[in-house]
C-alpha cells in the first residue's frame, strides 16, 4: 500500500475502515506491539476478567517508570514469536467489549497541539499501517461517529482527571526519583483494590472528612473509587485542597510537630 501523508481528523471529516474476520490480515494488528494501559483499561479489563487488580497486574502488565518519574503500566504480551496479545484467539479479542483504549481507537491515533487555542482538545489521524486492508474497505465513518461507536468518550472523561497528575508543570519540571511517592501514584491510580483497603482499612477515614454517602460508593463503586484516588493524588502530590482534614487529626498533628 502507498504510504498515506498525515491528514489531521476534524469532528466531521471521514475515514475509511472496516474490521471483521475475512480479511487476511485480522488480528494482525494484535501482535508484537506496546500497549500502554490507562487506569480505566486496568479497571474495565480487571472487572471483565473477575481479577483484582493485584492480579490482573502481576499477570498481565509489566510496570516501567516513565520520563517524569511516574510509573506506567503496559499489557504483557505472550513469550512466543510473534508476541501475540493474551486475549487473542483466532475468532479474536476475548475482551473485545472493555478492550483498551488504544485498540478502541484504531486505525486512529491522538495528536498533539501546542496551539493554545487548540488546548484541551483531542485531534486524530489515520495511522498508515501498510498491512492493514480494512483501510481499503467500502466503509466511510466520520471521526465523531467512531468516537461515539468506540465507546470512547468515558475513556476522555478519566483520562482527563489521570492528566491532572502526569501533565502537571511542578511534576514534569523534576524527574520523580522517591520510591514512595512512585508506589503512591500505582497504587491510586492501576492498584485501585489495593487503594480501596488503604482507604478503609487504615486510619484515613478518622483523618480525612468524607462523608458516609462517599464512603458507600468507595466500597463498591470503582469509577467513583479512582475519581477520589486522583483527588487524593492532587492533595498530596500538588498540594490542592480538594480533601479537608479533621480538625481533631489535624490539632493532633500540630500537637505531635509542637506547633501552637
Amino acid at each position: 500500500m502507498e504510504k498515506r501523508a498525515l491528514t489531521v481528523l476534524g469532528p466531521d471529516d471521514v475515514f475509511r475502515f472496516e474490521c471483521h474476520q475475512g480479511l487476511d490480515c485480522f488480528t494482525r494488528c494484535c501482535r508484537d506491539i506496546t500497549i500502554f494501559l490507562t487506569p480505566y483499561d486496568v479497571l474495565r479489563m480487571k472487572n471483565a476478567l473477575g481479577f483484582s487488580s493485584g492480579d490482573f497486574l502481576t499477570t498481565y502488565t509489566v510496570t516501567m517508570i516513565g520520563d517524569t518519574g511516574l510509573p506506567v503500566v503496559v499489557l504483557k504480551m505472550r513469550e512466543d514469536d510473534e508476541k501475540r496479545c493474551p486475549f487473542l484467539t483466532s475468532s479474536g479479542c476475548t475482551l473485545y467489549p472493555d478492550r483498551p483504549w488504544a485498540c478502541r481507537i484504531y486505525p486512529l491515533q491522538p495528536e498533539s497541539t501546542t496551539l493554545p487555542e487548540q488546548a484541551g482538545k483531542a485531534y486524530y489521524s489515520v495511522m498508515d499501517v501498510p498491512f492493514c486492508r480494512g483501510l481499503l474497505s467500502g466503509r466511510i465513518v466520520s471521526l465523531f461517529d467512531w468516537i461515539e461507536e468506540q465507546g470512547i468518550p468515558v475513556y476522555h472523561e478519566l483520562e482527563a482527571l489521570f492528566k491532572k497528575i502526569t501533565t502537571n508543570e511542578r511534576l514534569t519540571k523534576e524527574k520523580i526519583t522517591n520510591k514512595n511517592i512512585q508506589e503512591m501514584v500505582y497504587m491510586a491510580c492501576y492498584d485501585l483494590d489495593r487503594f480501596r483497603r488503604f482507604v478503609l482499612e487504615s486510619t484515613f477515614l478518622e483523618r480525612f472528612e468524607i462523608g458516609p454517602e462517599a464512603v458507600d460508593q468507595i466500597q463498591t463503586d470503582d469509577v467513583a473509587l479512582f475519581r477520589f484516588a486522583i483527588q487524593w493524588l492532587e492533595y498530596g502530590l500538588l498540594a490542592q485542597h480538594v480533601l479537608k482534614v479533621k480538625p481533631e487529626a489535624m490539632a493532633a498533628k500540630k500537637q505531635e510537630l509542637g506547633i501552637e
